[in-house]
């Protein structure tokens, strides 16, 4: 089927151009493109792309880094309202920001979580979106500890210990791995599978 054309003209194209690769990556994948369509996509000549994004490893980088930082502002808003909150009740609202994000955009996450793009360092900008994201969970846990309520651990081990959990659990939802009925059961199984590893962060009790 013939895609039509978008009706861009002389807006904002970075962003427009991220926006069209976030539909490529969704019915094509990752590797199922060029810039040059995704130029294309947006009504404008692939030299104009070019002026903005080098290839498509450059546009790819830009859209994942933009998903960290949605993810990273998922997760610090998860907590905001109820800042009183135990440390195991703030974890598991952790998680469940996290897996929702991900079955929310599959491929968006799949993008972000898949082979990554910045082997070389040439995109500093999408590794700093990637450690804010990060960041968000360390405080997470620097909170549970203040609090008295996480053993003590460095903060950073404990958030990629939770980080790992997460995203694997949501990885393999989202592959089948795990087959659930719903969206609803795949929450209500992520609350049985971090019982155990809440039971192994939070502090002894005197």
């Amino acid at each position: 089927m013939t895609r039509r054309r978008s009706t861009y003209h002389h807006g904002d194209l970075p962003r427009a151009l991220r926006a069209a690769a976030r539909r490529l990556v969704a019915e094509h994948g990752p590797e199922g493109f060029t810039l040059r369509e995704a130029a294309r996509d947006v009504g404008v000549s692939h030299a104009a792309a070019y002026r903005h994004f080098a290839d498509k490893r450059a546009l790819l980088a830009a859209v994942c880094e933009d998903g960290y930082r949605a993810l990273a502002a998922t997760l610090r808003a998860a907590n905001r309202r109820r800042p009183t909150d135990d440390a195991a009740t703030r974890i598991r609202r952790l998680a469940a920001a996290f897996v929702r994000f991900a079955l929310d955009d599959p491929p968006r996450f799949h993008l972000m979580f898949g082979p990554r793009l910045n082997l070389d360092g040439r995109f500093p900008s999408l590794d700093a979106a990637t450690d804010e994201t990060l960041a968000a969970v360390v405080a997470e846990m620097e909170h549970g500890m203040a609090t008295g309520r996480l053993r003590a651990a460095r903060p950073v081990d404990l958030a990629i210990g939770f980080w790992t959990m997460v995203q694997g659990y949501a990885d393999m939802v989202l592959r089948r791995r795990i087959k659930v009925r719903s969206r609803t059961m795949a929450m209500a199984y992520l609350e049985r599978l971090l019982a155990p590893l809440l039971d192994g962060m939070q502090a002894p009790r005197r």
